[in-house]
């Protein structure tokens, strides 16, 4: 309906390399647009795909592992099953696939290959959700010059260009928001943010908290709330019908010592509490910036994880769009500076459009220009 097929190349190594993709190949589906996406782990050797969970334990487990991992990121050639890339690659010769958005650097050596295989012109995009290289990219940083590069956050632009939701819905006005503040590590659960669960509990603020292991949740307060993923669920995996999925979600309660889950199923489970919340509190993530934007939720920012994470917090404070946690914490944790922020939020999304309907519009006209 909408010219060629896309397909989306994301990574379940980092949910920040995956929800986004995620949410636009959503998006596009929903419009009718023709999309596929592909997980980079489901080409990696099994052994290799296995040792994926307990590097991520080792990281939020100790922050200090995690920076150290981060410094020492690699690109993932030997990870690959040599067979499952030639498959791929044969695949999308034989499909005629030329068309890409792409969320993580570390598969710009398989698409170099493709490049050379095939002897038509490629659209590749690079999706970029942070304001600096994350690892998968700075490792490629001799190759990514040569590719469409679409930054979502210029540093040299005090406004982000566009956002990715998997619809288009407004952000719920502030004064209708249940007022709670959202806490998570991410989607490896690694920060300072279990540290400021116990000082903001003190303080008697209702807190809804993502955790990332059980053993998180603590005793029911009749304030706190507790939410995790589908311990059993990972990226990489389809469902019975052969589809990616979002990370089903739980609520967990523990009374008196006893721990109880209660399954909500769908990932709106999570978007409903972000719509709601009064504030983001995690590590500043590019899929939490792109919540932050898409959702209209002032974003409290925690200790950075590496120097693509220090440059998003300094950017989003630098737009207004969010405030350090020291800060806050220094204005008595300010309501009214929060709702400062969303009012920066909203006219910051008034003047940029959804990055799926900017892809639509953009092939739409390449297809009008080539008729």
């Amino acid at each position: 309906m909408h010219s060629t097929p896309i397909t989306l190349l994301a990574s379940g190594n980092s949910l920040g390399a995956y929800i986004p993709a995620m949410h636009l190949y959503t998006y596009l589906q929903s419009r009718g647009a023709g999309a596929d996406i592909l997980v980079l782990e489901n080409l990696y050797h099994e052994e290799v795909r296995l040792k994926i969970h307990a590097t991520k334990k080792a990281f939020h487990a100790d922050f200090s592992v995690a920076r150290m991992g981060h410094k020492l990121a690699k690109p993932v050639d030997s990870s690959l099953d040599e067979e499952a890339v030639q498959r791929l690659l044969r695949s999308w010769k034989q499909a005629g696939v030329f068309r890409f958005a792409v969320f993580t650097g570390f598969w710009i050596p398989i698409l170099e290959r493709y490049k050379q295989a095939v002897d038509k012109p490629l659209d590749i995009q690079l999706i970029r959700l942070d304001a600096w290289d994350t690892p998968s990219f700075k490792v490629h940083k001799q190759l990514y010059p040569g590719y469409d590069n679409v930054w979502f956050y210029d540093s040299s632009k005090l406004s982000p260009s566009s956002y990715i939701t998997s619809d288009n819905v407004g952000p719920l006005p502030y004064a209708e928001r249940a007022g709670r503040l959202l806490i998570h590590g991410g989607g490896w659960g690694i920060g300072t943010y279990a540290s400021t669960i116990t000082e903001l509990r003190r303080l008697g603020y209702h807190l809804d908290v993502i955790v990332y292991d059980p053993s998180e949740v603590g005793e029911d307060d009749g304030i706190t709330r507790y939410y995790g993923a589908e311990p059993s669920w990972d990226p990489w995996s389809r469902d019975a019908l052969g589809r990616h999925t979002f990370p089903p979600m739980i609520r967990y309660v523990r009374r008196r010592g006893v721990l109880s889950a209660f399954p909500l199923g769908a990932y709106s489970a999570y978007t409903d509490l972000l719509r709601n919340c009064a504030a983001i509190i995690s590590k500043p993530g590019g899929a939490t910036l792109n919540d932050s934007l898409s959702y209209g939720i002032p974003f409290v920012m925690l200790e950075p994880f590496g120097d693509h994470e220090l440059h998003n917090s300094a950017y989003w404070e630098s737009c207004g769009l969010g405030v350090r946690f020291d800060k806050w914490k220094a204005r008595d944790f300010s309501k009214l500076h929060l709702e400062g922020i969303y009012r920066c939020l909203l006219e910051q999304r008034a003047i940029i459009n959804h990055f799926g309907e900017e892809y639509l519009c953009s092939r739409k006209q390449q297809l009008r220009l080539t008729k």
